[in-house]
């Protein structure tokens, strides 16, 4: 997945208005546009998205134990305590499945992220990043 940015006043700012961004570069016309100079202060940050991170199949045997007991009482002391990890495991991915394909199919995929933000610049500075990692990446090396 490709890189994207985000930008903001101050890097702590509660919610960052600004971007997602392909680069740098294009955070800084973002602010440019939105009638930032060039010696604004800027707050860059790398977008990181947000994923579901739910033990679905915990959960849910879980529950299921639960519910097996108040029905049935102690007789089903120990049901599903012995699924192998893997079985788990394979069920939590098919039921992650589902779910993103669900959260896709009504049109409520996650659009909000979290941000590892770089330190604050102005955006003079963000500039003079953006073209220091587009020589990098000239030289063969990452962005």
């Amino acid at each position: 997945m490709k890189k994207k940015y985000a930008w903001s006043r101050h890097s702590d700012d509660e919610i960052w208005y600004g971007g997602p961004c392909d680069s740098i570069k294009e955070c800084v016309e973002e602010a440019l546009a939105e009638g930032y100079k060039l010696s604004d202060t800027l707050a860059v940050g790398l977008v990181e998205p947000y994923t579901l991170d739910i033990d679905f199949a915990d959960m849910i045997i879980e529950r299921m134990q639960e519910d097996a007991y108040d029905e049935v009482g102690e007789v089903t002391d120990g049901w599903l305590d012995h699924v192998h990890r893997d079985d788990i495991t394979a069920l939590d991915n098919q039921i992650r499945q589902v779910v993103n394909e669900w959260l896709k199919k009504v049109k409520e995929e996650p659009t909000f992220y979290t941000i590892a933000p770089f330190e604050e610049c102005t955006l003079s500075e963000a500039l003079d990043e953006h073209q220091e990692r587009a020589n990098n990446v000239a030289k063969g090396g990452k962005f």
